[in-house]
C-alpha cells in the first residue's frame, strides 16, 4: 500500500485525511501491524484514487495508470463537479488546438 501511495504521489497525510483515519493508524497498516477492515481499506483504496488491485496485489505496470487514477477521482466526484471538469478540459483541449493553428499559420508566413 505505501508503495501504491508513493507512487501516486501522496502523503501518508492527504491519505489519512481523505479516508478519515489517522496518519498513525495509515503507517500502521502500511507496515503490516495493523489489519484494517474492509470498510477503511476501500476507503484509503479510494482516497488515492487506485484500483484495489494496484493496492492488494503485488505492483504491475499497467499500461496507462494515470488514466486509471484519474477516472477513480472522477467518479467520486459529484455529477456537477464532473461537468465542470469536462468543462476544463475542454478548454485545455481547444487551448491547445489554438496554439498548434497559430504556430502553423506562422511557419506558413515565413
Amino acid at each position: 500500500m505505501r508503495a501504491e501511495r508513493e507512487r501516486l504521489g501522496y502523503t501518508r497525510e492527504q491519505v489519512a485525511e481523505r479516508a478519515h483515519i489517522t496518519p498513525r493508524y495509515l503507517a500502521a497498516i502500511e507496515l503490516g501491524t495493523k489489519i484494517p477492515k474492509a470498510d477503511v481499506m476501500v476507503r484509503i483504496i479510494r482516497s488515492m484514487g487506485a484500483s484495489a488491485n494496484s493496492v492488494i496485489y503485488s505492483p504491475q505496470q499497467e499500461t496507462d495508470n494515470e488514466c486509471e487514477r484519474l477516472a477513480h477521482l472522477f467518479l467520486q466526484c459529484t455529477p456537477k463537479e464532473r461537468k465542470l471538469i469536462a468543462t476544463m478540459i475542454d478548454t485545455i483541449i481547444d487551448q491547445h488546438q489554438q496554439d498548434e493553428t497559430s504556430a502553423a499559420e506562422a511557419s506558413l508566413k515565413t
